[in-house]
Order: structure tokens, then sequence, then C-alpha cells
């Protein structure tokens, strides 16, 4: 039927994801740091990275130049986004009428005149203007030169020179305060308490009809009828055949209630994953599984005292690591970043 993606339209694009993916898994470990100093939150980090990814992956297709170096090419696509969301707080604060948030109560910035750098500004009181900030991680943090930082940023040397001179020495006071909504802890009590007695029917009924189940870079499932399906996520965690090796166990992290999940792995429990919900009106109406973030779930779990890993970027490992029946191979090395 016209309108509709072919099941050949969508097989090439599978591959061609996973071929994305592999390509660029040596620089994720930088491009995760560069996201969480930039963003300052270790969630807006991997939403960054995610969102990041999948621009990056789409301009392929339409990029007439050959692209010799993945890292600065994520990094500089990551920096436009961030630029860009900055800008978009900024002008909706202006229209809201936000003195605290608006650009005449922001510090001057005396960036490049470029329409495309001019209108960033600050988008928040707290925050360094977004190229000041940019500036700062690269050079300072991960050791650019004056010239990568420019093309990466768009800008001239001159420019990041400046950004430089101006955020070095704010950088420091800079923490975001995060506004996100909180879910309810007695939905969070709830979807433990059934996933850990492998109850599908119960966690099914938890979910809103027009919920989504994300788990970056490699699942999306989106209505009752995605998160349903026998291959879906919850048909391979909750409803999973085998011994029972993850559990799941509510906690707190910097006010919000987390699910982590424990795994026993040669005779210990680590932490495998982390799972964050939204909810509606006592219900889920999204579920974010971070199994394949490790920089996430590496830094809960070392704030919150406990030990992380094995972590993956991607299936491939995972799969070569865990084979039928539960059993961990510790000869498969985990991607470390």
């Amino acid at each position: 039927m016209a309108g509709q993606f072919s099941d050949e339209m969508r097989g090439a694009t599978r591959t061609a994801w996973a071929q994305f993916l592999a390509t660029i898994e040596p620089v994720r470990p930088a491009l995760a740091r560069y996201c969480r100093r930039l963003t300052g939150d270790v969630w807006d980090a991997e939403d960054l990275v995610h969102d990041t990814l999948m621009r990056g992956f789409g301009t392929l297709g339409f990029n007439s130049q050959e692209l010799r170096d993945p890292k600065a090419y994520l990094l500089r696509t990551a920096t436009n986004i961030w630029i860009d969301a900055q800008r978009r707080r900024m002008l909706e604060a202006a229209v809201l009428g936000d003195p605290a948030l608006s650009p005449q109560s922001a510090a001057p910035a005396a960036q490049e005149q470029r329409p495309d750098v001019r209108g960033a500004g600050e988008a928040l009181l707290r925050y360094l203007a977004p190229q000041e900030r940019a500036a700062v991680l690269l050079k300072d943090v991960f050791d650019m030169s004056l010239d990568e930082s420019a093309s990466i940023l768009g800008t001239t040397v001159g420019a990041v020179k400046a950004a430089l001179s101006r955020g070095r020495g704010r950088l420091a006071e800079i923490e975001r305060e995060s506004d996100r909504p909180m879910p309810s802890e007695s939905v969070v009590d709830k979807f433990v308490v059934a996933y850990n007695a492998r109850d599908l029917k119960a966690l099914l009924s938890l979910m809103l009809d027009t919920a989504s189940i994300e788990m970056p870079p490699v699942a999306h499932e989106i209505g009752r009828e995605g998160f349903s399906r026998d291959r879906g996520w919850f048909a391979h965690g909750a409803n999973r055949d085998g011994p029972r090796i993850n559990r799941l166990e509510r906690r707190e992290f910097r006010g919000e209630p987390l699910i982590l999940q424990f795994t026993q792995i040669l005779g210990r429990e680590v932490i495998t994953s982390i799972i964050r919900l939204q909810t509606a009106e006592e219900k889920i109406s999204r579920i974010f599984s971070y199994t394949f973030c490790p920089e996430a779930v590496r830094e809960v779990a070392i704030e919150l005292g406990l030990e992380p890993g094995p972590l993956f970027y991607s299936y491939p490992l995972f799969f070569a690591a865990w084979q039928p029946g539960g059993a961990f191979m510790p000869n498969i090395v985990a991607t470390s970043p």
C-alpha cells in the first residue's frame, strides 16, 4: 500500500543503523563524556547522545563530502543540537515573559556575529553562553586544538579564544537544576513487584495504550501493539525463559525514584541496567531502559555505592557474553569507556 514503509526498507535501515553503531562505537565514550559535561545532567546527556546518533546517522545519506573523522563529526553534531536547544529555550522564555530567563537578564556574550551563533545567546541565567561552555570543554577537557575546536563549533579561532577567556572563570559555578517531573512512586513500586514476579499481565496493565518503551540506541516500541509483541521489550525481559538472574529494585537517585537491574554474575550481584519511568494518572506513559548506556549506568551505580557492569554499547557483545540458560562468559570483554 502506498505511503507505508516496506519490510525491505525497514530491513535495510536496520542493517545500515547497525553498521553505523559499529563504526562509531570507539568514539562513543568521548561523545558521552562531552554530552555529560555539556548538559550538566546524566539523563539530559543520554538524551543528547541519542539525538546526536540519530541526526548523525540521518545526515550521512545526503552528506556530499567524505567524513574522515567520526569523532569530530559527532561532537559537532552534538554541539549544534545543544546550542539550538538553548536558543529555543531562550526564545520560549522571552515569549512567556519570564524575566529570569529572558535575553535581557542574561550576561552579554560577545560571540561571533554569524546568525547561527549570534542567536544562541545565554539560554539560562546560570549557564555560560552555549558556545563558551562548548569551547571550554573541547579545549580543556578533550584537549582539542584551537583549530579543531573552531571547526567543531563552526566559527573562527579568534572567537574560540574569546569564548575560552570568558568561560573558564565561570564554568565551575554552573550546576543545572532539573525541572523534569517525577514519576508516581506507587507505579514504580508496582512495576518492580510485577517484574520480579515475571507477571507480564500485571506489567502490561500498568501501561497506557499510547505508551512507549525506549532502549537507546537499539529499540523503540510505541503503543500497546508494539510493547505487547512476543519478541518485544517485555517479552525479552519480564517473560524470559530460563534462570531468573535479574531482579529489579527501586532506589533514590538525586531525588528521583529509579529502578535498578541487579544481575547475578559469577557469584556476585552487579548493576547491569537502569529503568526510568514517566507516569500519568497512575499509569506508565514512557519507559527508558539504559541497558546500552554504560556511562549513565556506571555513574548512578558508583554514586549509590554499588558495583556496575559488565556493560555494553550494543547487542553483539551483549549476546556474545550471555549464553543460553543465563551463563555469563567472562572471556568476553565488555566495552569500557
